[in-house]
């Protein structure tokens, strides 16, 4: 039984944080600063996005110190009695992970994320590294600027260094009774875009090509009824070579 996104869905939420234009290190946005080689290479960053997209009005944001280990008890101050700390992972929920952490390899500032779905004894997370590259959303370490990793249940928790905030409370509608047994009637996100001349459409982890743009159109149309559909219009070369990074093509 599992709850939130799969990994496969938890892509094509972190796709839409790399197709957000967002400022390079030292621009800031929302308080916390962009990141560095990439703009979204930042784990504040890319938690503060998450909260700032995916949490409803009533939730105020903190403005992060820019450490990871600080952003769950900042984001509880900032909101006055509405969440409480907690020690066990849940789906949605806002995680902080201790300064100088030999289990994740931190350093001063410690590190943060978003735990995105559960399933079993695997967490699903997705999070941001200042510092690296991005090199797709399942890279390895040095070059895991923006990816989605799968953690233990059974240690990633408090015993470990690990804090959490469950935000389901106050999720927007998009993420709400999501579950990730894929039931029939499941609504579905689907990413769509246009690259010099060819349109692509991208769907619980897969992304198909179609020459003929007639044929894209009726899945994309299709889509707006059947899925939560994201059209990003004409991407960049640099925003179509993380797509090619992050997905397998269907064929």
């Amino acid at each position: 039984m599992g709850s939130g996104l799969t990994k496969n869905k938890s892509k094509d939420l972190m796709n839409k944080y790399l197709s957000t234009s967002l400022p390079s290190y030292p621009g800031v946005w929302y308080g916390t600063l962009g990141g560095s080689p990439s703009a979204h290479s930042n784990c504040t960053l890319f938690s503060q996005w998450f909260l700032k997209n995916y949490t409803n009005d009533s939730v105020r944001l903190a403005m992060p110190s820019g450490n990871g280990y600080e952003m769950v008890d900042k984001f509880i101050a900032a909101n006055g009695g509405k969440f409480s700390k907690s020690g066990t992972p849940q789906a949605f929920s806002l995680f902080s992970i201790s300064p100088n952490n030999g289990n994740y390899g931190t350093y001063d500032a410690g590190h943060t994320g978003i735990v995105l779905g559960i399933d079993g004894n695997t967490v699903i997370t997705g999070e941001a590294n200042y510092g690296a590259p991005y090199g797709g959303l399942d890279a390895p370490y040095h070059n895991n600027g923006t990816v989605v990793m799968t953690r233990s249940l059974s240690t990633f928790n408090s015993s470990t260094g690990v804090t959490f905030v469950n935000l389901n409370n106050y999720l927007v509608d998009e993420l709400k009774n999501t579950d990730n047994d894929n039931k029939k009637g499941e609504k579905k996100m689907m990413i769509s875009f246009n690259y010099k001349g060819v349109g692509y459409s991208a769907i619980d982890g897969v992304m198909i090509a179609f020459t003929d743009l007639k044929y894209w159109a009726a899945v994309a149309n299709t889509a707006k009824q059947n899925a939560s559909f994201v059209d990003l219009g004409t991407v960049s070369e640099d925003q179509y070579n993380q797509f090619v990074k992050s997905y397998q093509y269907g064929k």
